[in-house]
């Protein structure tokens, strides 16, 4: 006496399995951007604090942009920007385009440019692979950069903070009264 109710099969608009599966995917998928953009938050800030960091050191983000470029690309396209934005100065009537040409063909001996290259490998911790083979003078050159410059990463200038800046003292003068 009871009346069957027939299930009629679902159709989009009325909670389909495929609906389902849709809206379970958004959802999951709007959990984890608002992750994310917590997490992103949270790191900006961290970045914030880098930013002021150096620029009490006089450096800027433009400074920080200049210097990923600089890893990333290659010698002739920075040389062609630097050309670029000469010109235009030029158009404007700026000093800047007034300097020597310092874009000329590079003069410094190999020797020289290893031992820089080096030091930057070095200063950054980049890969040790030395480009100019150990067995050449400006190999020996790119070594001893890669040397210094890991020395340079490795010394200890914390003190010089310490000394000038009274925000960042060695010691709280509560913790040296007490020894």
């Amino acid at each position: 006496m009871s009346k069957s109710k027939k299930t009629e099969p679902a159709t989009v608009g009325h909670n389909s399995e495929r609906e389902q599966f849709e809206e379970q995917q958004f959802l999951n998928a709007y959990r984890q951007i608002k992750e994310h953009d917590s997490d992103m938050a949270g790191i900006k800030g961290e970045m914030s604090g880098i930013y002021d960091r150096i620029k009490n050191l006089g450096f800027t983000k433009a400074d920080v942009k200049w210097a990923k470029e600089l890893e990333d690309k290659d010698a002739g396209d920075i040389i062609a920007t630097m050309q670029r934005r000469i010109r235009i100065a030029r158009m404007f009537g700026h000093g800047l385009a007034r300097q020597f040409d310092m874009f000329d063909e590079d003069r410094t001996p190999i020797e020289e440019r290893a031992y820089e290259e080096g030091l930057a490998a070095g200063k950054l911790r980049k890969d040790a692979t030395n480009p100019y083979g150990a067995d050449s003078k400006a190999g020996q050159e790119w070594q001893r950069g890669l040397n210094d410059g890991h020395a340079f990463a490795n010394k200890d200038l914390s003190h010089v903070l310490n000394e000038d800046d009274p925000e960042f003292p060695d010691e709280e003068p509560a913790a040296v009264a007490a020894e």
